[in-house]
């Protein structure tokens, strides 16, 4: 059973974050578990979650919480915790098994300076916890499912961890047509069939150097991932100047209403993650962002 764990502190942020959850859960028959933390005062991870507005106690927060949860139970299954210490490790124990688990976390500012990202929770998260992440911006509304999925590979090899399986069954459900195809006589139904055929995940790769790498090379590196199998999909380079802006441009050009890419441990040391192209991404992606951090 897939299990969405929305992080919340009750802002509208957080709130736009669990309706996307809340629609995902519908369409995909899943579970919703609402977490609220209490930052410790003198505590590290203080800096990365906010106290609830309004000043709330610990017992309001938690009364606030199950509320909450209680009104979500009326269309999805909805269970919620308050964590009052150590999040990344209460976290990670709650999902003991591997698979079928993604946290959901708001961004409340796309457009916010990579110096103030320091203590965003969805860039401590991604290098905190072994699941696969959703970021969901608050200039994004819930509306239907996601269809046009964008999934952003480079050419280096990765190890991905167990969680990571979680990915490929939810994309395919996502992009599963539930509806039988009918065609008629008309001429607007070849472009009909047109559309239903042609996959709606796209595979991309965006690069800087002057010659085209061999899409035979980038659909490899996409099979080796794991991330797109059994899921029907294209794939697609593209030239740009800056990796960052490329995939954004791409995923505007297919129209993605979802970003998927692999977050690179290797850029997880100190304030260069940072600069990094996948914290970039992280913090301005103006739709949705799966990602899972490699081994």
């Amino acid at each position: 059973m897939l299990t969405f764990h929305v992080l919340t502190d009750f802002s509208a942020t957080a709130a736009n974050a669990l309706r996307y959850a809340e629609v995902l859960a519908r369409h995909l028959g899943a579970h919703l578990r609402l977490w609220h933390v209490l930052p410790e005062t003198n505590g590290v991870e203080g800096r990365y979650f906010s106290a609830a507005a309004g000043g709330l106690t610990a017992t309001e927060s938690a009364q606030q919480l199950a509320e909450l949860a209680r009104k979500i139970s009326r269309s999805v299954p909805c269970t919620h915790e308050v964590i009052t210490s150590d999040a990344a490790a209460r976290l990670t124990a709650a999902m003991r098994s591997s698979v079928g688990h993604i946290i959901v976390v708001g961004n409340s500012n796309p457009a916010k300076r990579m110096t103030t990202a320091a203590t965003s929770t969805a860039l401590y998260v991604v290098r905190q916890v072994a699941q696969p992440l959703l970021v969901v911006p608050a200039t994004f509304r819930a509306g239907p499912v996601p269809r046009r999925i964008v999934l952003d590979t480079d050419r280096r090899a990765v190890r991905l961890p167990a969680t990571a399986e979680t990915i490929p069954a939810l994309l395919a459900q996502l992009t599963y047509a539930r509806f039988p195809l009918t065609l008629s006589h008309l001429p607007s139904d070849v472009d009909h069939l047109l559309i239903r055929i042609i996959p709606e995940v796209v595979g991309i790769h965006v690069y800087t150097s002057e010659f085209s790498p061999k899409m035979a090379e980038i659909a490899a590196q996409l099979h080796q991932t794991g991330l797109l199998r059994g899921v029907a999909h294209t794939v697609a380079t593209a030239r740009h100047p800056s990796i960052e802006q490329g995939i954004r441009h791409a995923a505007a050009r297919y129209r993605a209403d979802m970003l998927s890419f692999v977050t690179r441990q290797r850029s997880f040391t100190g304030t260069q993650f940072l600069q990094s192209v996948t914290a970039r991404l992280l913090a301005h992606s103006r739709i949705p962002v799966l990602t899972i951090a490699e081994v």
